[in-house]
């Protein structure tokens, strides 16, 4: 792999990992200024999101988009 392929592969990797940070915080945000207050339990529903995708994916050998859905589904009921 040469410098110049690493170097995309890192922003790549960088604006990815900085928008789910900011799709997050956005969701910490949005649900404060709603309610004034702060919901600890939304960080454990995106890890129960981000385990039931990869669970999908790794296990179940479904697509990425497909567990995705699944996973929002299966935290969806969760969080009911």
């Amino acid at each position: 792999m040469t410098l110049s392929q690493q170097i995309l592969q890192y922003i790549i990797t960088g604006v990815t990992i900085g928008s789910v940070y900011t799709l997050i915080g956005l969701g910490f945000n949005i649900i404060y200024n709603a309610t004034e207050i702060i919901n600890f339990a939304q960080g454990e529903f995106v890890m129960l999101g981000a385990l039931f995708t990869i669970s999908g994916v790794q296990l179940l050998h479904l697509p990425l988009i497909a567990a995705c859905v699944l996973a929002t589904l299966a935290v969806a009921l969760v969080g009911v």
